[in-house]
Formats: structure tokens, C-alpha cells, sequence
């Protein structure tokens, strides 16, 4: 391995720019600011109550969705409801556990939900129809074509992951072991030199090409107002339903 300042780095001509997606975590409490402790988190309940209740309104879904102060119910026909509570980390008092709306997908009737809890994102499943409902860690989840796989990514400073999950049996999704290089995913980050301007990316995007094959782009913006941002692009291949899926780095 030659030394670092031996490794090559990205070329003018090396950076695709994109028009930058929506950011991994919604700023959603940046008005809120306060030395007393209650008017701090009454400000935090109700900016949360307001996102979402903004969402349900604008999906139409005011009959299955109501967000509460601290909880979030979700009522799904013949079935019981589910019931979301936010929550202090434990021996915590301002780090909290949250639920945000994140989409809606309209022709599955499927909700989307983020977990996020400081750098920590996740992403709740609810199948309004049958009531089925997971939470896989990461954020960005979709679904290979044929639904065997999902995958989700990880944005936490200073490491990015990506994760695969293979359905079981029962219809759920477990972590499906692999074999990637997580040695060459760190140089492909250091290759655009991507912590020099922001410390983690803005925004990821996740496209599965086929059931065997998934594009992941992370974005990241050189400035805290940019409309664009350059992608480092990643692609998650299984070349064989019993071999290990390969991680290929895209320039």
C-alpha cells in the first residue's frame, strides 16, 4: 500500500454534480432555543407535533395518522392501533428518541417513519393494509425489484455504511452477512477528499438496477446553502444467489 500522500486523488473532471435531495435529517426543531429546560422541549413537542401534522394533512391520511404530543397513532383497518412514543435516551434529558413522518407511498399504501435520535437515524415500515410492521436501522430504505432485498445506509460522523437485508420466511427482513470492502469504501470517500467541506454527507440516494444490483449515491455540498452537491457513488453487486455481494467503487 503506498503512503497516503501517494494515493491519488480526484481530478476536476472526477466530480458528477447533482441537484441535492432532500437532507438525511430534517431540521425540524431549529427554532427552538432556550436555557430553561421545559420551554426548550414544549418548543421541541410542538415543532414536532407541526411536521407531521403537515404531512398527514398534505397525504391525506388524517384518517389513519394523528400525532400527539410525544406519540404518534396510527390506526389500520381491522387491526389495533399502532402506537409510536418518543422517548428519552436513558439517564438522558434532552436526547430523545423521535418519529418522524418520512414518505408516503401511495400505490403500496405503505408509511415511512424516521427514528432519529441525535446522529442516529432509522426507518420504521407500516403496511396500512395488512399492519405489518418493521424498523431497519438506517435511513433511505427501498426494495429490490422482486423484493427479496432491502438496503438502507448509515450517516453517522465520521462513518457512512451501507446495509443489505434479505427477507425471511416469515416476510420479514434480517441483515444479510457480506463480504464487502470496507477498506476500499473508505478510500473512495477519500479519493474526493469529501470531509474537507462538509463532515458528513447532505443527502444519500439508494436505486436498485436489478434484484442483484444496487447504485448508492452519497451527496455532499461544499457549502451550507448549496443547491447542488458532488455524489460518491457506490455499487452493491451478487453476482451468484449464494455468493457474497461485492462492493464497486464508481468514479
Amino acid at each position: 500500500m503506498p503512503a497516503q500522500a501517494d494515493l491519488p486523488q480526484a481530478t476536476t473532471d472526477d466530480y458528477v454534480w447533482e441537484i441535492i435531495d432532500k437532507p438525511v435529517y430534517p431540521n425540524w426543531g431549529e427554532n427552538c432555543s432556550s436555557e430553561d429546560e421545559r420551554i426548550y422541549q414544549d418548543c421541541l413537542d410542538k415543532s414536532l407535533m407541526i411536521y407531521n401534522q403537515r404531512l398527514i394533512k398534505k397525504w391525506g391520511l388524517s384518517e389513519y395518522i394523528s400525532r400527539k404530543i410525544n406519540k404518534t397513532i396510527i390506526k389500520v383497518p381491522n387491526h389495533g392501533l399502532i402506537i409510536l412514543m418518543d422517548d428519552f435516551a436513558e439517564g438522558e434529558k434532552e436526547l430523545r428518541y423521535v418519529y418522524l413522518l418520512d414518505h408516503y407511498d401511495a400505490d403500496n399504501n405503505w408509511l415511512y417513519l424516521s427514528g432519529q435520535i441525535y446522529e442516529t437515524n432509522n426507518t420504521v415500515l407500516i403496511d396500512l393494509d395488512s399492519g405489518f410492521k418493521q424498523e431497519f436501522e438506517g435511513s433511505h430504505l427501498t426494495f429490490s425489484p422482486d423484493m427479496t432485498y432491502a438496503a438502507t445506509v448509515k450517516v453517522e460522523f465520521p462513518e457512512e455504511e451501507v446495509i443489505i437485508w434479505k427477507k425471511d420466511k416469515y416476510g420479514s427482513y434480517q441483515y444479510d452477512k457480506n463480504n464487502m470492502d470496507y477498506g476500499n469504501f473508505r478510500q473512495h470517500f477519500k479519493f474526493y477528499d469529501s470531509r474537507k467541506y462538509s463532515p458528513m454527507p447532505y443527502s444519500a440516494k439508494l436505486e436498485w438496477v436489478t434484484n442483484n444490483s444496487l447504485l448508492v449515491d452519497f451527496y455532499f455540498n461544499m457549502n451550507e446553502h448549496d443547491t447542488i452537491a458532488y455524489r460518491v457513488r457506490f455499487n452493491y453487486v451478487k453476482t451468484e444467489p449464494t455468493s457474497d455481494w461485492q462492493m464497486i467503487p464508481i468514479k
